[in-house]
């Protein structure tokens, strides 16, 4: 980082799929269109529009973008000395906070990078006292949704099949897509990975019990490249 907080609007047009690593800085997301995905150990959470994210300095996560989402993220050198929430979780995004954000997005349309020297770097300033005071929770894999349609959404998380009609539309509604794109990007994710610790297409598909053609036509749509 070259300051000591940044902030960028990030549109997402294919599928981002981060690897599982520590972080570098303390950072937010607040997601304002789509839907992004928070992997912590084992559970997965799963970040909707107008909802927020926070991953502390050293947070092991890997965090997976859907295509066509948009999302604010700031970020906190580890060498700041002003406090920052420790744990990583949901956090509510009150109206100050959303009133920021969209300010910040108009002052980078105008100057990005944003500087902390001017205006820009008033509202990060503003924004970093706020996060010293976040109440972050990991109670629900999605605030969003209903607590008894979270086990749908960690079943369709492992990629198994979910025949309840009324979760499904409630999974549907929130992350602004079909649950069969849902299920499509979820299987290129794990096709991505598998290509990348060097497996050829004929072992990604057998291990994810699909066809080389699937993959193959999925590839570019979802992801914006091919998998060999």
């Amino acid at each position: 980082m070259k300051q000591a907080i940044e902030f960028s609007h990030n549109i997402q047009n294919f599928l981002h799929v981060g690897s599982r690593r520590k972080s570098h800085t303390s950072y937010m997301i607040v997601v304002t269109d789509g839907s992004a995905l928070v992997r912590l150990g084992k559970q997965e959470f799963l970040v909707t529009k107008g909802t927020g994210f926070w991953l502390p300095f050293d947070c092991l996560h890997a965090l997976t973008v859907l295509p066509g989402t948009q999302y604010d993220k700031v970020e906190f050198s580890a060498r700041l000395t002003s406090p920052v929430c420790k744990d990583a979780g949901f956090f509510s995004v009150n109206a100050l906070m959303n009133a920021l954000l969209t300010e910040l997005r108009h002052e980078a349309k105008k100057n990005s990078p944003l500087s902390l020297d001017g205006p820009a770097g008033n509202l990060m300033r503003v924004i970093g006292d706020q996060v010293a005071k976040l109440k972050v929770k990991t109670n629900s894999l999605c605030p969003s949704l209903r607590n008894d349609y979270c086990t749908h959404l960690s079943l369709l998380l492992k990629g198994d099949r979910v025949t309840d009609k009324a979760a499904l539309a409630a999974i549907s509604n929130i992350i602004g897509f079909s649950t069969n794109e849902f299920e499509a990007c979820i299987i290129m994710r794990e096709a991505l990975k598998l290509s990348r610790s060097g497996r050829k297409l004929e072992q990604i598909a057998d291990t994810l019990n699909t066809s080389k053609e699937t993959i193959v036509a999925l590839a570019r749509p979802i992801l914006g490249q091919e998998i060999s």
